[in-house]
């Protein structure tokens, strides 16, 4: 999968280093002890409150919507082959609604599929009927 530029100059930047980042034995734990770490959640009683990995996931899926990608590519970017399981990720809240709302009062009448001309020719076609 390719990285955003953004990303590869930052990595760039990075003196580079060797071995894997996570072991893959158990990432909860290590994704915990990382976020401990930086300054990203804490652990009290063995239990970890912070970011989670799939926060992470859920952004950017959330990303991908705010510019415009199809959800059937922003599925395959994520990995999600079900779409019950990208719904989940997918989350739209108030200011998604607002902004839509807003979008749709912005454009042009012409431009929308219940113009007064769309109106008119769709009661025709049922008279037809």
């Amino acid at each position: 999968m390719p990285l955003p530029d953004v990303l590869v100059e930052m990595l760039r930047k990075l003196d580079p280093k060797e071995g894997r980042v996570f072991d893959g034995t158990n990432l909860r734990k290590a994704w915990s002890n990382a976020s401990v770490a930086v300054g990203l959640g804490t652990l009290t009683r063995l239990r970890y409150h912070g970011f989670l990995i799939h926060d992470l996931r859920r952004s950017a899926i959330k990303n991908l919507m705010k510019v415009g990608v199809d959800e059937k590519v922003a599925m395959a970017i994520s990995g999600h082959k079900t779409r019950s399981v990208f719904d989940r990720y997918h989350i739209v809240d108030d200011a998604d609604v607002i902004n839509v709302i807003r979008k749709v009062e912005a454009a042009p009448v012409k431009s929308l599929a219940f113009s007064e001309t769309s109106i008119r020719q769709a009661h025709k076609r049922r008279q037809l009927k």
